[in-house]
């Protein structure tokens, strides 16, 4: 007869064992107990691998009772690690950078992710919120987590009055989340003026007639020529000093053209430039008042602006007024001025996420 007991077992405990013999009635259930858990798993069987597990918590982000057993099992092993944060990351969808602060600063757990993508929509931010939670360390809190805007704070250095940071990160917390959340799109827009546009501005001016390109016997090589008619820099330089003197509003309208609000927008006179700051439609430019050849014309709408709301076009209003008292960046009360390039644009407004619409703006 066998026993079970282990090789540190006394002569009477492996007499009362063998005098029992309970491997007779379990030994045969052990193989079958382990095929029922790796092997057959049975779907009424699953909710008590899950407790066994420890794997309720997870449960809410893998709704496939198999993948949690499978995919959570090893989630568990590296739990409290980057590893588990991607791979939490990766049940939902979603994939990150973890970027962690300087060891030297007193919140040097709380660490800030940098995602792959601008999230599919504001109910995935709780999600996050949770899985990054469940695996990451406990003494680890996340901070915030952005994607296409991010303005960090300053930090003065290593000195007594540098030891602080001034300011703030960009973003907004909502409500389920202590995290800060920070997103940005940019949607760029290329048009030109037209002739009713800029007269009913009251800045048209009619080309000028020029023989600057006449047919001479000059060698090119000889001669120095400038690039551009004198007198059409002049023109388009006296229409874009006119239109930079009116205030200017981005209209974003709905899908049966129902206004949805006005961000207050910037505009600048601009000509192509290989090392421009200005990237639009992936050509550089730089601020020129001398020859522009174009207006650039941008509003970035605040957090919140428009929460709800999906735009379906977007405008620019040059000359508007408002009714209420002024100062606000974002507003329904415009009213008048002219319309300017109407443009097909579709925007889903978010509580987390910043548009910046970028026009460019030929000048006829």
């Amino acid at each position: 007869m066998t026993h079970i007991q282990p090789q540190s077992a006394t002569t009477l405990e492996i007499a009362i064992d063998e005098s029992v013999a309970p491997e007779a009635r379990v030994a045969s259930s052990i193989p079958e107990i382990r095929r029922l858990k790796l092997v057959t798993r049975p779907s009424g069987l699953l909710p008590f691998l899950i407790y066994e597990y420890g794997l309720e918590p997870l449960s809410r982000y893998l709704p496939n009772l198999y993948d949690l057993i499978d995919q959570g099992r090893q989630w568990e092993r590296y739990r409290g690690t980057h590893k588990a944060i991607h791979d939490g990351l990766g049940f939902i969808g979603y994939t990150a950078q973890i970027i962690n602060p300087p060891a030297r600063r007193l919140a040097w757990a709380d660490f800030q992710l940098h995602l792959g993508r601008l999230r599919d929509n504001e109910g995935d931010l709780v999600n996050i919120d949770g899985i990054v939670t469940l695996s990451s360390p406990v003494r680890s809190k996340l901070r915030r987590v952005f994607f296409g805007h991010d303005f960090p704070a300053a930090e003065g250095g290593y000195t007594t009055h540098g030891n602080c940071i001034w300011g703030d990160d960009s973003g907004v917390r909502i409500a389920g989340s202590d995290v800060k959340w920070s997103f940005g799109r940019t949607h760029d827009v290329s048009a030109a003026f037209t002739e009713s546009e800029l007269t009913a501005l009251g800045i048209w001016i009619e080309p000028v007639a020029s023989n600057y390109w006449a047919l001479n016997d000059t060698i090119w090589a000889d001669d120095e020529f400038l690039w551009a008619d004198p007198a059409e820099q002049s023109r388009r330089s006296t229409i874009a000093d006119a239109f930079l003197s009116f205030p200017v509003w981005m209209r974003f309208d709905d899908a049966v053209g129902d206004t949805i609000g006005f961000r207050l927008a910037r505009s600048l006179p601009i000509a192509a430039k290989a090392s421009g700051p200005i990237v639009i439609k992936g050509a550089r430019y730089a601020i020129n008042r001398v020859s522009p050849t174009h207006i650039y014309a941008y509003a970035h709408t605040g957090f919140g602006d428009g929460n709800g709301s999906v735009a379906a076009s977007v405008a620019l209003v040059a000359n508007g007024t408002v009714s209420e008292a002024p100062g606000r960046l974002w507003r329904t009360d415009v009213a008048g001025g002219v319309e300017i390039a109407p443009t097909p644009l579709p925007i889903e407004f978010g509580e987390t996420v910043r548009d910046k619409v970028q026009m460019l703006l030929e000048l006829a």
